[in-house]
Parts: C-alpha cells; structure tokens; sequence
C-alpha cells in the first residue's frame, strides 16, 4: 500500500475518532445541554398530588443565606442581573414565617428597589416586586 494511502486511513480514523454526535433524545427525554437537569415530558405531578411530603421542622428555608440563594436568581430573572447587581446589599429579615429581601439603594439616589417575599416552611414565593 502506498504511503499516502496509509496517511489517508490514519486520517479517516483519526477524524472519525474525533466526531462527536450529540444525543437529542436521552431515555426519552430532551438534551439541554446540562448536566444539571433535562427537560422530561413525561414527567407530572399526577401521580403525587394527594401524597402528603415531609416539610423539615425548621423549613425549607431555614436561614437568610438560603432565602437570598433563592432570590437572587428570580429577581435577576424578572428586573435583569445588572438591576439586581446594584441594589446589593440586600436587606432580609423574618417575619411571621416570611422572609422578606428587599434591595438597597446609594445613598442620595432616587427609585426603588427589587422586593420579594418567600415562605419559610414551604419555600413559596409570595411577592415579587419593584417598588418605585
């Protein structure tokens, strides 16, 4: 066999090796693209909505940290990670089983601020505004 076709099989393996396919349809469900999460439609609530979870005795949102971790990427979500990136810090304080996060503004400055109420025990979100 020619050099050159040797050159040319090795290359073809060489590529062939190399190619990745990406897999649109893991076990039925939708690739994201994340290691985190994919998207199953086959999934649904049906089958535990009369089931009653375990809710821990201190809440699903025990400490501030937590409820900032959880309102952070909402309100960057809703008014946008630079709106959200200049009202910090923010203010949080618990009350009544309610955390309640609200933004802050430069001393001087005009406006309002990101505000957002989560639930303790459960998580609920049950506010989420900007005042003016």
């Amino acid at each position: 066999m020619p050099k050159y076709e040797c050159y040319i099989i090795a290359a073809f393996f060489l590529i062939a090796g190399c190619t990745t396919k990406t897999n649109t349809n893991v076990r039925g469900r939708e690739n994201t693209q994340s290691l985190d999460y994919v998207i199953n439609k086959k999934l649904s609530s049906s089958g535990y909505s009369e089931v009653k979870g375990h809710l821990p005795e201190n809440g699903v949102v025990p400490t501030a940290k937590v409820a900032f971790q959880i309102a952070e990427p909402i309100l960057t979500n809703v008014y946008g990670k630079e709106n959200i990136e200049s009202e910090k810090p923010f203010s949080i304080n618990l009350e009544a089983d309610v955390w309640i996060i609200e933004g802050s503004l430069e001393e001087g400055y005009d406006g309002g601020v990101a505000y957002i109420e989560i639930r303790k025990s459960d998580g609920k979100v049950l506010t989420v505004i900007h005042t003016q």
